[in-house]
């Protein structure tokens, strides 16, 4: 069985990526490296997630893309939704449930976040190119060294970062609007945008793991 320590491999990891992660400005916290932009209050997040079951290693890399002066505003039209007496009847759960679920739904103040790096694949790459090479976004192992190439895989995950938040940068409202669900719905109500909010909500309701949160939200937003 494999002994060596979760940190051990995090340190690891860290040494390829920690020297060009700061040369950026971002700093280091246990597993996340963050770079806070006070500019527009954005904190980008380049997040190791490694678990280790039945003596092998799990390891998935996350961005994270939050906002709290922002984020507080949505979840100020969220909050209003989990009071709702008739949207929690048709959540048909316990108080203690409820009261979870909306602590949880209502103190996030993350936009978006990256879990499938796939989406870094060249317009004209097939997937099986992009998989061999890069691979190490979400992978197991016993040895990091069975990992081809895994310190140039992990210098391309700072590349692909550099660029999502490049892509962040260039044109955040739009990105926002394009890339996210009850963000792009406020943002769009907020510039009065009501044509290009229905199409939002409407496209969203189509594919909403909480289609009855999603319902009450838009309720509310457009009586604002």
């Amino acid at each position: 069985m494999n002994k060596t320590p979760k940190n051990e491999v995090i340190s690891d990891i860290a040494k390829v990526i920690g020297p060009l992660f700061e040369k950026k400005g971002f700093v280091q916290k246990k597993n996340i490296f963050e770079f806070h932009d006070i500019n527009t209050n954005n904190i980008y997040q380049y997040e190791i997630l490694l678990s280790k079951a039945k003596g092998y290693f799990s390891l998935h890399l996350r961005l994270n893309f939050l906002n709290k002066p922002f984020m507080k505003e949505v979840n100020e039209v969220l909050k209003k939704v989990w009071l709702d007496e008739d949207f929690i009847r048709l959540e048909d759960s316990s108080d203690e449930t409820i009261k979870s679920a909306m602590k949880v739904r209502t103190s996030n103040f993350c936009l978006s976040m990256v879990t499938d790096w796939r989406d870094f694949k060249e317009e004209n790459e097939s997937l099986a190119d992009f998989n061999d090479r890069f691979s190490i976004w979400v992978t197991a192992f016993n040895d990091i060294n069975e990992i081809p190439n895994w310190k140039a895989q992990l210098v391309q995950s700072v590349l692909f970062t550099e660029k999502w938040i490049s892509d962040i940068q260039s044109n955040q409202e739009q990105w926002i609007i394009n890339h996210t669900a009850y963000p792009a719905l406020y943002l769009l109500k907020k510039q009065n945008r009501i044509i290009e909010l229905n199409e939002k909500y409407n496209y969203l309701l189509k594919g909403s793991f909480y289609k009855n949160e999603l319902i009450f939200f838009y309720k509310y937003l457009t009586e604002l």
